[in-house]
């Protein structure tokens, strides 16, 4: 699945190198000539304080190849008031943890387009192939634990890497000669991802902490019963890591605005 991945991501990424070397002519209508370069902005993503840019070039009248680059800055945890309110969070402990936690991610989509109906060059409705490289960041999770001395504070971080393919269903519609609407209607995609989580203790922990520590990770993930999870624990005097290999799974949706040339 994986070698696949990336030489679909290769294979897409040539394309769109040669479209763009080549400088073919096209064929003009007869209002002049026919726009192949489309540049859109993610409306919907900004909600999720994600800034999301894709350039779709047009191969044929029905074919196109795009690439897609989406970001998040670090920031605070989108809608965290609304998360807090609909878990029923009173604890302050607790409200402060999600308060205070970062996340940031990126992702890189190519993808292959074929346009249905008798209207050409980027209208209609849509079937696109794509794959997604994403990469994603939570830190400063800050929550404390008693122990027999008082209160010991511990920080987590994790970092995930994810490699998916997925098809998604979508319509676009010109709004005058240079500018566009892309509704990415439904994209379920699915992969494979590999997880690295750290927790620093500000309390040192003797051998028996270190082991029981690990066994109560490795109990829990085992009962989960997760189809393919593959994971390692290990622990230090202040440091507890856990690697984990698994399935991922995601839903692409939007609405775009785009300009075209």
């Amino acid at each position: 699945m994986k070698k696949f991945l990336i030489s679909f991501l290769l294979f897409t990424c040539a394309v769109l190198v040669s479209i763009a070397q080549g400088g073919s002519s096209f064929r003009s209508t007869s209002a002049g000539k026919t726009s192949m370069n489309f540049v859109k902005v993610n409306l919907t993503s900004v909600l999720m304080k994600n800034y999301s840019l894709q350039y779709e070039r047009f191969l044929t009248n029905k074919f196109s190849a795009a690439l897609s680059f989406r970001v998040m800055p670090e920031t605070g945890l989108p809608y965290k008031n609304q998360i807090i309110k609909l878990a029923d969070i009173s604890e302050p402990a607790d409200k402060k943890t999600i308060e205070d936690l970062l996340v940031s991610n990126y992702a890189i989509t190519p993808e292959v387009r074929y346009y249905f109906g008798k209207k050409k060059y980027g209208n209609g409705l849509y079937l696109s192939l794509f794959y997604r490289y994403g990469s994603f960041n939570v830190n400063n999770i800050i929550t404390e634990f008693e122990t027999e001395e008082g209160f010991a504070g511990v920080d987590i971080s994790a970092d995930v890497k994810s490699h998916t393919g997925g098809i998604m269903m979508g319509s676009q519609w010109a709004l005058g000669k240079y500018m566009c609407l892309d509704w990415w209607i439904i994209g379920p995609h699915f992969g494979i991802s590999s997880i690295d989580v750290n927790a620093l203790s500000s309390e040192t922990m003797d051998q028996q902490d270190q082991q029981d520590v690990k066994d109560e990770i490795d109990e829990i993930l085992s009962d989960a019963d997760i189809p393919m999870l593959r994971w390692t624990t290990s622990t230090t005097s202040d440091k507890v890591n856990v690697k984990l290999d698994g399935p991922w799974a995601g839903l692409r949706f939007g609405l775009s605005f785009g300009i075209k040339f």
